[in-house]
């Protein structure tokens, strides 16, 4: 059997041990991130009717391979059923981005989707993005899964089979994202929390 060849820059990564020693310190350096983050908004949550869902407590994970490469999720508020879901989800994406998405599927969408149309219409949503996709777990923004809010019919969200809104921010803007997570999961708690019915 004929081993494999590698290229001259496969060469020079596969005699690195470096390159996974810093992979894994930035992966822990997210972990951080979220955990940080997690304490953040469940303080934000908390003083809301948002607190009085069945809102599973925040959850972080990670993956080596969302179209090859590694990925940090945080996720909350998280209620994924079989067909119903509410979810705000903060992503870190190696090579590409940190995102943060609010997904709603099921009894949650025909709950809030005449609240979202509203806020979209009065310009809250500056820089988002609206999912078009049909698969509702995929989180890249290529024009064949997400549309900018400025793009995007935004009259028949409520037909949509699912809906996500989300927003990113490139790595290389590492030291904002902190704020960068913490403002807009605020927007997305404040718009839910003015228009949720009490519970």
């Amino acid at each position: 059997m004929i081993t494999p060849s590698l290229t001259a820059y496969e060469r020079q990564l596969v005699a690195d041990p470096h390159i996974l020693i810093a992979k894994n310190t930035i992966i822990k350096k997210v972990y951080q991130l979220f955990g940080t983050l997690s304490e953040e908004y469940k303080n934000e949550v908390a003083s809301t009717i948002l607190s009085k869902q069945d809102f599973i407590t925040p959850k972080i994970s990670r993956g080596e391979n969302y179209q090859g490469l590694p990925y940090v999720v945080l996720d909350f508020p998280r209620q994924f059923g079989k067909e119903d879901v509410f979810a705000i989800r903060s992503f870190f994406w190696w090579g590409n981005f940190f995102s943060i998405t609010l997904h709603l599927a099921g009894c949650y969408q025909q709950q809030y989707s005449s609240v979202i149309y509203n806020a979209i219409s009065n310009n809250l949503f500056s820089g988002w993005y609206i999912a078009t996709g049909e698969n509702q777990w995929e989180h890249h923004f290529e024009t064949n899964n997400y549309l900018s809010l400025t793009e995007a019919r935004n009259d028949d969200i409520d037909k949509l089979p699912f809906l996500k809104m989300a927003k990113k921010i490139p790595l290389s803007k590492w030291d904002e994202a902190n704020t960068f997570f913490t403002e807009n999961f605020s927007l997305l708690i404040k718009m839910l929390e003015s228009y949720a019915p009490i519970l």
